[in-house]
């Protein structure tokens, strides 16, 4: 498998962290709101900062995405995270589950934060059943069409029991909503068992699906999933999705984390980790506690309810320059592909586009990542920018 250039951790400020209050940035255009989410006025608060600046600039083609039965070796899935349903841009993940089916892919991954739960809406317990239901209801098309969905919980979906019971109602027929694949599922306490922790085989491809919610992994779950890396010694390649990145890009990289979860994923030779929660996209080759490199993958909010900019430290990565009457700033991603930070109505430094998932195209032991959007009339595109 090809991997671009490894960024050595220990050039990256680093920070401890137990949980997922990240340490501030050393930016002032960054602002925390991934917490509180919700109906009528939480919607009304996030939607003052919601980004509405998007680019006319040229994309780059999606020619080479290729996906359907052209030839057996080829076949594609797409991650999507932080659907934070219902929100008043649920028509945004509808388009893109449209452009989803008519793409083929052959599964769909979500990773987290489908809900608006927090610690602060204990009093919002009546409204958990009509969540889910915008969840299900927006996703059950996929399942029609016989395309597999496999989801794992975020932060947002799991504060509160009430919330994790929500999550468990949900997809507790979950292997119905992952057909035709087969489940690997555990047996273990909570997090380290269906729907939270679950993995699965599709063309000597590993898929370990982990319980990964804050900048901590539960033991259970830490064990589960060594246990699984383990066992799939043999497969071609390894994934590994959680909600939370390893390698947090808007936030200093905490050390604890990486020191807790990176030997696991290193001894089991995981090849990617992706993740979501941060509502920024980004590809990035980091370097292991030992010294392994791993391509972590974020993938961004997918309904673009409201996104995010990477740290400082990402952006000096991304050698950003200023360019354009209009103050834009020209970014390149560490793994390559061209994109933008402008401001917002409220003057916050954002991504170019509101929302954004990712499709995976595998060809024999080689994976294609294209980081994608879709627009206004349900067309997906390209989320890289072509050059000028």
């Amino acid at each position: 498998m090809r991997l671009a250039a490894v960024l050595v951790l220990g050039a990256l400020p680093i920070v401890s962290s137990t949980g997922c209050a990240y340490e501030q940035l050393d930016t002032a255009d960054t602002s925390d709101t991934t917490s509180g989410a919700g109906d009528t006025e939480d919607d009304q608060a996030l939607l003052a900062i919601e980004p509405v600046v998007t680019t006319l600039s040229a994309r780059e083609p999606l020619s080479s995405l290729v996906v359907g039965p052209s030839t057996p070796r080829q076949w594609s899935f797409a991650v999507l995270s932080d659907l934070h349903l219902p929100n008043p841009r649920a028509a945004t993940v509808d388009q893109t589950i449209e452009g989803l089916i008519a793409l083929g892919v052959r599964l769909v991954i979500v990773t987290g934060d489908h809900t608006n739960g927090s610690e602060k809406v204990d009093h919002r317990r009546g409204r958990v059943k009509a969540w889910w239901a915008s969840v299900t209801d927006a996703l059950e098309p996929l399942h029609d069409a016989g395309i597999a969905v496999l989801p794992i919980a975020g932060n947002h979906d799991t504060y509160l029991s009430w919330q994790r019971e929500g999550y468990e109602q949900a997809f507790g027929d979950l292997e119905r909503w992952a057909a035709p694949f087969k489940l690997n599922l555990g047996t273990g306490r909570w997090g380290a068992r269906a729907p939270y922790s679950y993995s699965l085989d599709v063309d000597g491809v590993h898929f370990a699906l982990a319980h990964v919610v804050d900048q901590a992994i539960d033991r259970d779950v830490a064990g589960w999933l060594t246990d699984d890396l383990a066992a799939a010694a043999n497969a071609r390649l390894r994934f590994v999705f959680g909600h939370v990145p390893l390698f947090s890009v808007i936030r200093r990289p905490a050390r604890q984390f990486v020191d807790q979860f990176g030997p696991i994923l290193e001894h089991g030779h995981a090849d990617f980790y992706v993740a979501g929660h941060e509502h920024v996209t980004w590809d990035e080759t980091f370097s292991l506690p030992l010294g392994d490199p791993l391509r972590q993958v974020t993938v961004g909010c997918a309904s673009g309810f409201y996104v995010f900019s990477p740290s400082k430290a990402a952006q000096q990565r991304a050698a950003c320059e200023r360019h354009g009457a209009r103050g834009k700033l020209s970014c390149t991603m560490p793994n390559g592909g061209r994109f933008e930070l402008v401001r917002d109505r409220s003057q916050h430094v954002v991504e170019h586009d509101v929302n954004t998932f990712t499709v995976f195209t595998v060809t024999g032991d080689d994976v294609q990542v294209t980081p994608m959007t879709v627009d206004g009339d349900g067309h997906l595109h390209a989320f890289y920018l072509s050059d000028p």
